[in-house]
């Protein structure tokens, strides 16, 4: 398992992959605090990438759920509404409305 994490590439990895290697940093980390021995240098400098990774894809997820989301609250509108959206939207650029 060290030899997986010193050569870890956070972008080849699934969400699940990233946990557990980022699980197996944070254990191989303080191991050494308990026994105080000094701590790799490239122990933090793979947690750090690999919870930007998390969070990165964590991030899009949310995003992606968000659009979805908001997608599908468009589709619940009725024409009324999405006619006056798009009139309020033409007004905004500047385009005479009703035309």
């Amino acid at each position: 398992m060290l030899e997986n994490f010193k050569k870890f590439n956070a972008e080849a990895a699934d969400l699940d992959e990233l946990v557990e290697v980022a699980t197996f940093g944070r254990q191989f980390r303080a191991e050494h605090e308990a026994l105080n021995v000094p701590i790799p240098e490239y122990v933090d400098d793979n947690l750090r990438v690999i919870r930007r990774e998390i969070d990165a894809r964590l991030a899009d997820k949310r995003a992606a759920r968000v659009r979805e989301l908001k997608a599908q609250r468009e589709g619940l509108k009725t024409a009324s509404e999405r006619r006056e959206a798009i009139e309020k939207e033409l007004a905004a650029l500047g385009e005479p409305v009703g035309v």
